[in-house]
């Protein structure tokens, strides 16, 4: 005969599945993955912010962590709050899906991962929008996406299988997609069928789970909406809206402001003087032919200087903070010229026209980098944290050719009738009335654009004189306001440099209602080679240079230079005055020197450098050396603490909380959560008493019987106990969880501390 199996086991069916995988029945699996599959579909916006395929893999990791820790709490039925204290360390233990460049191999985060990610919660949104696309992965960019996919598909699975309201989930993938268009840019991606997809899955799977979704509507919903995705996208790119997509970057005007630094041209003479034998910066691998380095453009004029707008017209452009690169794709014959500054000091970064990336190198790369803007319709950088020696990067450029290329097809004369390029320019100010008169007069029977302008660099480069004013120099002084060009322009001999010539002949186009803007540079095509071996080319203040540029259909902005040759200059009218030695005068003799007197030896005045560092130096590095430790450590021991404040709030709410014998029932039902946390379990429904005496056979000395006893006695008495009685009783209480914990191990008291047993039953 077979034995009979033991009292109070049962045996299991071979073919019965484990609980767990009876709790995924087929609705509950769609539930999770109609909520999540929204999600992803919603991010699809950043996709032009970002351009890069770890976009993707940031979000598929953030929307599968936090679906699992979603799905993790339904099935073990989880507090809210424990849900919570599970998420963040886990959101933070996975930050290589955030800021992929400060882990370890990609994948392990390090503590500038943990710390980067504690300031970019404030501080991400504000970059996504200052940074201008695409971003990248650079710095902790990506958190973004992952914040979004991890947190939104936590709460929407959270809510798609625990809520009555369980349709209340759409909301979630609702809400991302509204984030993702606001931090996104104006280029939708794909809003059709993005847009279509979304409400095809989520008609279908509300109807099929409220088990309204009949057999005919299976087919004829997708089918109904597929066409009008597919309409819809058609017509998205064929019919261009009146009014852009509205995004949060268009609202944001990210500084600096160029008006708030001086005028480049300003600083023309410095070069020419105190600088001109000082190398300024060295370039290597500048490619074959290159003329010049150029160092900021300028297009505005209010009769004083030609400044930098950065407006934000078409013909302007705007300062943003450039992402991973400057372009979305290098050009295939981009060259990689490397500088290192030496003598050169200043906010604008010298480059060399049609730049496609920069990456600053050496001690001070990464506030370079921090405070890097670039205009990419003018092709000037600005640096706000001031380059200076010692400073270096690297330029990946694609410099176009500097004239219109010759066509035997095409005549000379069909180069001459090149019509300018209408773009929007901002207004000139204060241009004195000699420089229209002056550009009518050189244009007198040109017919086209390209001929005006080229007749006005001509007329000024051949009736001209060159001088930079300095010791030996013909008369010419610096600047190029309204004053100084009159002054030169009605002379019987016009005199001046680079700088008043580039800056009167872009007036002159400006006069003929075409566009100019005023470029100043370096010429490098006759600069030396720097010492060393690297095939270097050092450049120095006397090379700086400046030139106009004019943008005409089909070429882009073409260069002309105004400015005569170095030997043509002005013819001296007077001789030089012959030598009149003066008569010699005997000299009184000199006073007698006093003797000098020494300094007390004063240590308060001691040079800077010699001091050591003060103590707000100290103390910030104290701080960071803290922040950097104490916040990956606060985030690790987050859930422990979180569990402990819950059982804290519970202690403190049963005893004071509610009528006297509800609080004595507090303190029996506190015994109870903290004994079974210690894994003593009780029979279901046993009493206050039944349940004592197995405390007491498994902790010895605990004391539990005469407190169910008292408990019995203050629920049941006909008159409810006294404050007194309930403050000796919860004592006794405190007593009894000290006992019984001292009578187990330390390592099952540790975790019967953080255990989340009597939580979860309660």
């Amino acid at each position: 005969m077979t034995a009979a199996p033991a009292t109070g086991l049962r045996a299991r069916p071979r073919n019965a599945r484990p609980a767990w995988r009876q709790w995924f029945t087929t609705q509950r699996i769609v539930g999770i993955l109609v909520p999540v599959g929204l999600i992803v579909l919603a991010l699809a916006p950043l996709h032009q912010v970002y351009l890069t395929p770890l976009l993707w893999v940031t979000v598929a990791g953030g929307a599968l962590l936090g679906t699992a820790l979603a799905t993790a709490g339904a099935q073990r039925r989880w507090p809210t709050l424990t849900v919570l204290a599970f998420a963040l360390p886990t959101f933070f233990l996975f930050g290589a899906l955030a800021a992929p460049a400060t882990t370890i191999g990609g994948v392990l985060p390090t503590l500038t991962t943990w710390q980067l990610m504690g300031v970019g919660m404030v501080t991400v949104w504000k970059q996504v929008l200052t940074i201008a696309p695409p971003l990248g992965t650079t710095g902790v960019l990506l958190l973004l996406p992952y914040l979004l996919a991890f947190f939104g598909s936590l709460i929407g699975v959270t809510i798609s299988l625990r809520a009555k309201r369980w349709s209340l989930s759409l909301l979630v993938p609702a809400v991302v997609g509204v984030v993702a268009i606001l931090f996104g840019t104006r280029l939708p991606v794909a809003p059709g069928v993005v847009g279509v997809a979304a409400v095809a899955v989520s008609v279908m799977w509300v109807a099929w789970r409220s088990g309204r979704l009949e057999a005919h509507r299976v087919i004829a919903v997708p089918l109904v909406l597929g066409l009008a995705a597919v309409g819809g996208t058609a017509t998205a790119l064929l019919a261009v809206p009146d009014n852009p997509r509205l995004v949060l970057r268009d609202f944001i005007d990210p500084p600096p402001d160029p008006h708030d630094y001086t005028s480049p041209l300003a600083s023309f003479r410095r070069y020419v003087d105190t600088l001109a034998d000082e190398t300024l910066l060295t370039a290597t691998g500048l490619p074959a032919g290159t003329q010049r380095i150029r160092l900021a453009t300028m297009d505005s004029y209010d009769g004083h200087v030609w400044g930098i707008t950065g407006s934000g017209a078409a013909g302007t452009g705007t300062f943003t903070r450039p992402g991973e690169r400057l372009v979305t794709e290098a050009s295939p014959g981009s060259s990689d010229v490397r500088f290192s500054l030496e003598g050169y000091t200043g906010v604008w970064l010298p480059t060399l026209g049609a730049s496609e990336d920069v990456d600053f190198t050496g001690g001070r790369a990464g506030e370079l980098t921090e405070s890097f803007y670039f205009n990419r319709t003018t092709d000037t950088g600005l640096v706000a944290a001031t380059l200076r020696s010692g400073d270096g990067y690297r330029l990946v450029a694609d410099p176009e050719p500097d004239v219109v290329a010759d066509d035997d097809s095409a005549p000379a004369t069909s180069m001459l009738q090149l019509p300018a390029a209408r773009i929007q320019m901002p207004e000139v100010t204060g241009s004195p009335d000699i420089v229209a008169s002056l550009a009518s007069q050189y244009t007198q029977g040109a017919t086209g654009d390209y001929e005006r302008v080229s007749m006005i660099a001509t007329a000024l480069s051949s009736y001209g004189y060159f001088s930079h004013g300095l010791e030996g120099d013909a008369p010419s002084r610096p600047g190029h306001g309204a004053a100084r060009l009159v002054t030169m322009l009605d002379s019987d001999q016009m005199t001046g440099d680079a700088e008043q010539y580039a800056a009167a002949m872009a007036l002159m186009v400006r006069e003929l209602g075409l566009p100019a803007r005023v470029v100043m540079g370096f010429d490098v095509s006759d600069a030396r080679a720097a010492d060393g071996a690297d095939g270097g080319v050092a450049v120095t203040g006397s090379d700086v240079t400046a030139w106009v540029e004019v943008p005409f259909e089909g070429h882009g902005w073409l260069p002309f230079f105004p400015t005569p040759e170095e030997d043509q200059v002005p013819q001296v009218q007077n001789p030089d005055p012959q030598d009149r030695p003066e008569p010699q005068v005997l000299q009184p003799p000199e006073p007698p020197q006093e003797p000098p007197v020494v300094p007390p030896l004063d240590r308060s005045n001691a040079p800077a450098d010699q001091e050591g560092p003060d103590d707000d130096t100290i103390a910030q590095q104290i701080l960071l050396y803290v922040a950097m430790i104490g916040i990956p450590l606060l985030v690790l021991l987050s859930p422990f603490i979180v569990i402990a404040a819950l059982k804290a709030r519970r202690w403190r709410r049963r005893r004071s909380s509610g009528p006297p014998d509800a609080r004595i029932a507090g303190g029996w039902a506190e015994l109870s959560d903290r004994v079974l946390d210690l894994g003593i379990v009780t029979t279901a429904g046993a009493t206050r008493r039944e349940a004592s005496h197995t405390y007491d056979r498994e902790l010895a000395g605990a004391g539990t019987v005469a407190l169910a006893r008292r408990a019995d006695a203050g629920v049941f008495a006909p008159e409810p106990p006294s404050q007194a009685e309930i403050d000796d009783y919860w004592a006794d209480v405190a007593t009894a969880v000290k006992h019984a914990g001292s009578a187990v191990p330390w390592r099952r008291r540790l975790r019967g501390r953080f255990s989340l047993r009597s939580l979860r039953s309660r």
